[in-house]
């Protein structure tokens, strides 16, 4: 008869709920248990590994740990039970991992390292699993996965997600656009109009920060999502330039940032432009009062950081205009499902006068686009 071995990916679970429980003030495993509604000593076998937890507790789970994410959750206890019947043969859990990660594409990094650690799992030494486990980073990578909340668009948002720009090349249904826009002008007007797109071809746009940030303040209520995909993460903390009004809109869903060089960490980075705000908001309390009510609610679940980890490549291309690298790219999508992008070599030392950025044309955008679109996805982001 096959020997069955463990389930590295539910020995990870149990690692990763016993290292929250330890952040969480150093609560007892029983005092866990009791919240969740278990018995101590089947709670215990959860955070070993030995024991399954089920998806009728993904509730009481999230309330218990509230960092943990239920979306996520579902998907890791419907992975857990899928690779547990899979259990056969060293064979069999491996290529069950494989077609799982085709399957679920917001999990395949998680999946990626989970199939490393097929064979050691197998160990009847626990530490040594443990030890794999970390050490590959595969607990770090399924903690960030349950703790990130998934950008999810709606069907009709899908369906107008970068549009007119995301279909490449030019299709009937931006020529559909075109002509709505015309209906009602005077066809005396069209030469004009004509003449005016030619002569704005053979003029690339120039934007400073400054101008970007007036932007942003004159379109605050007409945003829906901004993506950016950015080199150092510690650009994002200038928020003397860039004031982030745009997160207290209700027509505003979600502002995602994929950053490549790890000068800082996701939860540091998040931390600090919350902290800088909220100093900011209560030094004006009369003007930010209705922000600073809902201050925690709005930051959590509108801003998005992660970190690109080996998308290094991925990130290069979509930072490249005209084939000379950038550092910023900004993806602003708009409620009426149209995409406006800018692209700077703006650094942490820049000038804020200087001149460096600019909005591709269509053609460049709609690259971008797609880059940006299979960037997300690979990251889990749902876009």
């Amino acid at each position: 008869m096959a020997r069955r071995h463990r389930n590295p990916l539910n020995q990870t679970l149990g690692l990763v709920l016993q290292g929250m429980r330890d952040k969480m003030g150093g609560l007892s495993s029983s005092e866990i248990a009791g919240r969740l509604g278990l018995a101590a000593s089947h709670y215990r076998m959860i955070e070993a590994g030995s024991a399954v937890l089920q998806p009728a507790r993904a509730i009481r789970v999230v309330e218990v740990f509230d960092r943990i994410e239920f979306a996520p959750l579902c998907q890791v206890l419907v992975c857990i039970q899928v690779l547990d019947s899979a259990r056969g043969s060293m064979e069999e859990f491996k290529s069950t991992v494989r077609i799982l990660g085709d399957f679920d594409p917001l999990m395949s990094e998680v999946l990626l390292k989970l199939g490393d650690l097929a064979d050691v799992s197998n160990s009847k030494d626990y530490s040594q699993v443990a030890r794999a486990i970390s050490q590959s980073g595969l607990k770090d990578q399924l903690e960030g996965f349950l703790t990130t909340e998934p950008v999810t668009l709606t069907r009709g948002q899908i369906d107008n997600f970068m549009s007119p720009t995301y279909e490449h090349p030019l299709s009937g249904r931006l020529y559909n656009k075109i002509g709505n826009i015309l209906q009602g002008v005077a066809p005396f007007y069209l030469d004009t109009i004509l003449q005016l797109i030619d002569n704005l071809k053979g003029v690339t746009p120039r934007v400073t920060a400054e101008e970007l940030a007036r932007w942003e303040s004159l379109h605050n209520n007409r945003l829906t999502f901004c993506i950016g995909v950015i080199r150092d993460p510690r650009i994002l903390l200038d928020i003397g330039t860039f004031d982030y009004d745009y997160l207290w809109e209700d027509n505003f869903s979600k502002l995602v940032v994929v950053y490549r060089d790890q000068t800082l960490n996701s939860e540091s980075i998040k931390r600090r432009i919350a902290n800088s705000l909220r100093k900011k908001y209560q030094a004006g309390q009369a003007r930010f009062e209705r922000r600073l009510r809902n201050f925690d609610e709005v930051v959590n679940s509108k801003l998005l950081i992660r970190h690109g980890g080996n998308r290094t490549d991925m990130i290069d291309e979509a930072l490249l205009y005209r084939n000379v690298p950038m550092n910023n790219l900004w993806v602003y999508v708009l409620v009426n499902g149209y995409v406006v992008p800018f692209i700077d070599n703006a650094t942490i030392d820049s000038a804020a006068a200087d001149l460096y950025g600019t909005s591709p044309d269509y053609d460049e955008t709609s690259e971008k686009l797609v880059k940006v679109r299979k960037l997300c996805g690979d990251l889990g982001l749902g876009l």
